[in-house]
């Protein structure tokens, strides 16, 4: 079993008790160090430095414990563009904006910004549609990035409905 995914079935209880939810669990290695990457959010409410805190604390003896080898862990919040690592986030955000970037060009397209419109748990596929109303059926395998897309600009006016970061005219020039 992935170390990731034996500490997320770990962890998972005492998060949710905390009233966090796991958005992701990774185990990578940056430079000379293993990083144990838990990514934490909470539904309808902000999330603090605090939070990260008390979650990280509330999980590190489990998984001192089930981990054998040099690691450092690292609690945080998904941020407000929120890369998209498995099946269950493509769900959650269903129906929103969001950048894909492809191993290889689909449809001509290879990155580009489109809305999730359907998940196929079974399938580990989405279907989005493009701006110019296209629908493709992508395997999740096949997907380098995606993230969820948010626009700053629009949020500092007020409205927050629908924000896209990567149609801010400073990133098009």
């Amino acid at each position: 079993m992935k170390v990731e995914v034996k500490v997320e079935e770990l962890i998972e209880p005492i998060v949710n008790n905390l009233g966090f939810e796991i958005e992701y669990v990774e185990f990578v290695k940056e430079g000379s160090n293993n990083v144990l990457r838990v990514v934490i959010d909470r539904t309808g409410e902000k999330m603090w430095v605090d939070d990260c805190e008390k979650v990280s604390r509330a999980i590190e003896d489990v998984v001192d414990k089930n981990i054998n080898q040099e690691y450092v862990l690292e609690v945080s919040s998904p941020g407000l563009e929120r890369q998209l690592k498995n099946i269950k986030l493509y769900k959650k955000y269903n129906g929103k904006e969001i950048h894909i970037k492809l191993f290889k060009k689909q449809d001509d397209l290879k990155e580009f910004n489109a809305f999730i419109c359907g998940v196929n748990e079974d399938e580990q596929s989405i279907i989005v549609k493009t701006e110019d109303e296209k629908e493709i059926k992508i395997a999740l395998k096949d997907i380098a990035t995606a993230y969820t897309t948010y626009d700053f600009n629009a949020a500092l006016k007020g409205n927050t409905d629908n924000v896209n970061l990567n149609k801010l005219n400073k990133f098009n020039k």
